[in-house]
């Protein structure tokens, strides 16, 4: 009995969830679109508390 109750909220749940979504998942940087700069905080070492990459 209490697996059933699981399972039927457990569908039920996916049915919601998938109909509000209502726009496709996309994943990682789109085609034609860019990186945003990125400006590493050291937190250690030499450059600590300031903002300098290591590469």
């Amino acid at each position: 009995m209490k697996s059933r109750f699981l399972t039927g909220a457990f569908v039920l749940a996916a049915l919601v969830t998938t109909g509000v979504a209502g726009e496709a998942l996309k994943s990682g940087l789109q085609v034609g679109k860019s990186p945003h700069p990125f400006h590493p905080l050291n937190l250690t070492g030499k450059q600590a508390g300031k903002a300098n990459c290591l590469v």
